[in-house]
């Protein structure tokens, strides 16, 4: 009898998982940048990486392993990092099968060599607006489908 009550308690834990809404998603897109920031201010690439969905593809045509490159590149060049972001507006659609979210933020990153800051995307005073779409996948993880208002050559 207790094998059956353990096994509906954690069938009822995994619906509720797989098919409720989360009910703060714009919190878990927050948290998301949050993450992808620590894990840059780490030169973690792994942990950047996460969070980007394998079919990335932006405005310029750049790919899941055009970013982990550029990533891996920034982090080889510089000893550190200074990131922050404001002004985050979410936007989330969630008809259909897929859940996407829209994220408009001011953002910058500063790469430091030698104890110098050197701006890489927009500035402390002057931060870029950026755009970035979001697709929660099967297991409600947000991954970073698309990035606008980043040159390539930044």
């Amino acid at each position: 009898m207790k094998k059956v009550v353990l096994g509906l308690i954690v069938l009822v834990v995994l619906v509720l998982i797989f098919f409720l809404p989360s009910g703060d998603d714009t919190r878990e897109i927050e948290s998301t940048i949050d993450e992808i920031m620590m894990a840059g201010r780490k030169k973690d690439t792994d942990g950047v990486m996460d969070h980007f969905s394998i079919h990335y593809r932006d405005e310029n045509g750049a790919t899941y392993p055009v970013v982990k490159g550029i990533v891996t590149n920034f982090f080889s060049i510089y000893e550190g990092f200074d990131c922050n972001y404001s002004d985050l507006k979410v936007s989330i659609n969630d008809s259909g099968e897929e859940q996407v979210a829209v994220a408009s933020l001011d953002f910058h990153v500063s790469g430091i060599k030698n104890g110098t800051s050197s701006p890489i995307i927009g500035s402390e005073l002057s931060p870029e607006n950026i755009i970035v779409t979001l697709e929660k996948t099967t297991l409600g993880a947000w991954k970073i489908k698309e990035i606008e208002g980043v040159r390539i050559d930044e």
